[in-house]
């Protein structure tokens, strides 16, 4: 299919910016934008979307082009050719101006189309601003990944060993209830949690593990972080108490129509040097979307975004406490 709806809203916001072109040029990889758009589900190799002002199709190769089909994508065209392929955007592109999502666009598929005398125009902006409003079937999804994400871990942390053992049980838990990975599982045990991106290895559990991870259901992600223990370090009540103040503070700033730019600033001022990241960002297709840290419009309803404070000391260890939030009529909920 074609998401009608949010292609009519990408359009908006491409004319509110005043973005001259006939139509989008949308390749499946490496952008999530196409699977936004079409719906579809699968790697879809070698294939793209037109996206035109009153209309869409998506050309496949014969690989993918019954599975497509089984899908409920209607305008449908099957390639074969190089030439089928060039006829197919050249039929979009009336002047010569098409849009692209430049920071996505592979360089050789730039070139191709250059080499055909195409502008190209980028419009990652107008997707961003697209994909910030989720609708009801995308809150949905999240949803559900965030659920399958909490009982993964409360299935997980009766027996802690190792970093490893940690995350297989993690994420066994999570494919057995239909989901994929948001991102590669973090288990950060001991003085590893004080490094953000730590990447997880074998390392004992002596007291307490920093774990971040999610699901991702049906193309949608869930991003949660907590510290989990055998037995609380001495260290760690002190700093827990001032990651939470600052998580506190940034939830009320949400619920009071406040801005992402200043959680970060609460965040900062709470935390001090320890604190060396974004308070947050915003969820969907993507794990990370756009930041927090430098967001200045007040939330509005549709949003969806993670709160995440944290302090790091690598001389002892790391806290971190991350939720999912979505952005009502009535406020802003924890999910």
């Amino acid at each position: 299919m074609i998401f009608l709806r949010r292609l009519k809203r990408l359009w908006g916001i491409i004319n509110d910016k005043n973005i001259k072109i006939d139509s989008i040029f949308l390749p499946n990889a490496p952008d999530e934008n196409f699977y936004y758009m079409t719906g579809l589900d699968g790697p879809f190799e070698g294939c793209f979307a037109m996206l035109g002002k009153n209309g869409a199709e998506v050309a496949v190769s014969e690989l993918d082009y019954e599975s497509a089909k089984k899908q409920g994508v209607k305008k449908l065209k099957l390639v074969t050719k190089r030439s089928e392929k060039i006829g197919i955007i050249k039929g979009y592109s009336g002047s010569g101006k098409i849009g692209v999502v430049a920071d996505k666009l592979p360089y050789s598929s730039g070139k191709r189309l250059e080499s055909m005398g195409l502008k190209l125009i980028d419009v990652s902006s107008s997707f961003e601003e697209c994909r910030m409003i989720k609708d009801k079937n995308e809150v949905r999804l999240i949803k559900t990944a965030v659920n399958v994400s909490k009982k993964a871990l409360r299935d997980s942390t009766s027996n802690l060993t190792n970093e490893n053992a940690l995350a297989a049980k993690i994420e066994g838990s999570m494919r057995s209830r239909g989901c994929g990975l948001a991102f590669p599982t973090i288990c950060a045990a001991d003085k590893n949690s004080a490094l953000p991106h730590y990447a997880t290895g074998s390392s004992k559990i002596n007291k307490m593990v920093l774990v971040d991870f999610g699901a991702r259901f049906k193309g949608y992600c869930a991003d949660i972080t907590r510290c989990v223990f055998k037995k609380r370090p001495d260290w760690f009540a002190k700093t827990e108490s001032k990651v939470m103040k600052a998580y506190d503070k940034c939830v009320s700033i949400a619920e009071n129509g406040g801005t992402g730019f200043e959680m970060q600033k609460a965040a900062q001022s709470t935390l001090g040097k320890g604190f060396i990241h974004s308070i947050g960002h915003f969820l969907g297709r993507d794990v990370h979307e756009s930041s927090l840290s430098n967001f200045k419009t007040p939330f509005v309803p549709g949003m969806v975004f993670t709160i995440e404070p944290g302090f790091y000391d690598v001389k002892r260890g790391g806290v971190r406490f991350e939720n999912d939030f979505l952005v009502t009529k009535n406020g802003v909920k924890e999910l």
